[in-house]
């Protein structure tokens, strides 16, 4: 919609966007403010290019057609883009898309009648038996496959696991956390985030590539985890995954706690993952 700032100037706005122009463009005709328009985007880099579509005069069956187009130097007008959430929100909304992944598989293995098969037929058909278990338990909740920045973004996948090979810590029973993420220049990778006695433990896994370029941002990896408040005790980097977890199926989402989320993993993980999309030596 077209409207005037308050000096004068031509302002566009729609769907949240406010775009004042420093002039009305030479020999467009004046509109009249509140005219509904539409501008087709030609270009956003270098510099920012604006088409008006403007209707035809009644009886030209040619429909609308772009009018000449507006070429604003892009330093001179506001970001389109919305801005990028910091990294403690991202780590809150990415643990409540967990939590509540979770809850809905609970509350829809609940629904279906939960896992209570008679014994003697898991004894007599565990096949069939097996088959009516699945079918009552579903697919399993995670992973759940987002936008990174929950609005848009590269495609973020995240998972949590019960560690198989965990500390004789009998008061710490936090789950792994597991994401999945391309990053521009690096490649493709797995990272999975375990708390430990001493801090916070990062495991990475990728092809022989991806490895190496991983292993050349390990500074900045590790000034990264130390933003999200856990000390860095160990970095692995390699092909193959060191350690192991136990996924979480819906029968045992129906028992899970919210505090075997680690907020701190969540925090770690997205100012590493954060950081490696940042490209190299640029903070998020």
């Amino acid at each position: 919609m077209l409207s005037r700032t308050a000096d004068g100037r031509p302002l566009l706005s729609g769907d949240g966007v406010q775009l004042a122009l420093p002039t009305w463009p030479q020999g467009l005709a004046e509109l009249t403010p509140g005219t509904v328009l539409k501008v087709l985007v030609l270009a956003t880099q270098p510099r920012l290019e604006l088409s008006l579509l403007m209707e035809k005069p009644d009886g030209d069956s040619g429909g609308e057609a772009p009018a000449r187009a507006w070429q604003l130097e892009q330093a001179a007008m506001p970001k389109l883009a919305r801005p990028q959430p910091a990294a403690a929100e991202l780590a809150q909304s990415w643990r409540q898309a967990l939590l509540g992944r979770l809850t809905q598989a609970a509350a829809q293995f609940q629904q279906a009648g939960g896992s209570h098969l008679p014994g003697a037929l898991l004894q007599q058909l565990p096949e069939l038996a097996l088959a009516g278990l699945r079918q009552a338990a579903g697919e399993p909740p995670l992973p759940l496959t987002l936008p990174f920045w929950l609005w848009g973004g590269p495609a973020l996948t995240l998972s949590v696991e019960d560690a198989l090979e965990r500390e004789s810590e009998p008061e710490r029973d936090e789950l792994d956390l597991l994401l999945w993420l391309t990053a521009p220049g690096i490649g493709a990778f797995c990272l999975r985030i375990r708390r430990v006695a001493a801090g916070v433990a990062l495991a990475f896994v990728a092809e022989a590539e991806v490895c190496r370029a991983l292993r050349r941002r390990l500074p900045e990896i590790e000034a990264a985890a130390e933003r999200g408040g856990g000390r860095l005790a160990a970095c692995l980097i390699g092909e193959r995954m060191p350690w192991s977890g136990l996924a979480i199926s819906r029968h045992g989402a129906t028992g899970l706690q919210a505090q075997r989320l680690s907020p701190l993993l969540f925090a770690v993980a997205a100012e590493v993952a954060g950081q490696l999309l940042a490209g190299d030596g640029a903070p998020l």
